[in-house]
């Protein structure tokens, strides 16, 4: 249990926090537009490398498109390859939504998300559709991978958040799905909430509200 007392900043995860994601959806797309040798060869050794690459902002939509399109199957278009890899990001709920907001007013509140260029795209125009406002306006800055250079669970990323925005580390809490993310954290001198895999925001709120 972390110390209500003393927390006054809680950085939020996206990813299986705010938002379900299901990666099974990509690969099974990937699997129909890939050639079947390309499918085996991309998924065993070459995707971490890509993800990687794409989280960091070290490729660019181009090279991501064309690396892709360059194992798919004949009149494989650019927006099938995009679509497929968005695939994998579900629909927001909005009870996570009102949940959020929640703490937005108990607490200052970040987002820190492993992401890249066309989830990005992806989830703030789906989020916008549904809710009529900015994912953005949930939180005080907004921190994607991409955008910053680092990805968790690089200590280098949470130095960023908390040296951009000022904060205290003692006096902030991550709320993220994966334990090396958390751990990470931990050795900064934050406090963190590793949420249960497949549950969301919703198992862990009493903790902080």
């Amino acid at each position: 249990m972390i110390d209500q007392q003393i927390i006054k900043n809680v950085i939020l995860d996206l990813g299986g926090v705010l938002v379900d994601v299901e990666p099974e959806t990509t690969y099974a797309e990937f699997e129909r537009i890939l050639r079947p040798e390309s499918f085996r060869q991309i998924i065993s050794e070459e995707l971490p490398e890509i993800v990687h690459a794409m989280e960091t902002g070290s490729w660019s939509k181009e090279r991501f498109k064309q690396t892709v399109l360059a194992h798919c199957n004949k009149g494989v278009s650019d927006s099938q390859v995009i679509d497929a890899w968005c695939d994998m990001i579900l629909e927001f709920r909005a009870p996570r939504v009102k949940m959020t907001q929640d703490l937005g007013k108990k607490y200052k509140l970040y987002l820190l998300s492993n992401t890249n260029v066309y989830h990005v795209s992806y989830f703030e125009n789906e989020f916008k559709n549904r809710f009529h406002f900015s994912i953005k306006k949930l939180f005080k800055k907004v921190y994607y991978s991409n955008e910053i250079g680092f990805r968790k669970p690089d200590p280098s990323a949470f130095e960023y958040v908390l040296n951009d925005s000022g904060l205290n580390a003692a006096e902030t809490v991550l709320v993220d799905d994966r334990a090396d993310n958390c751990e990470t954290a931990r050795k900064l001198g934050m406090q963190a909430i590793k949420v249960p895999e497949q549950s969301g925001l919703e198992a862990v709120i009493k903790q902080l509200i």
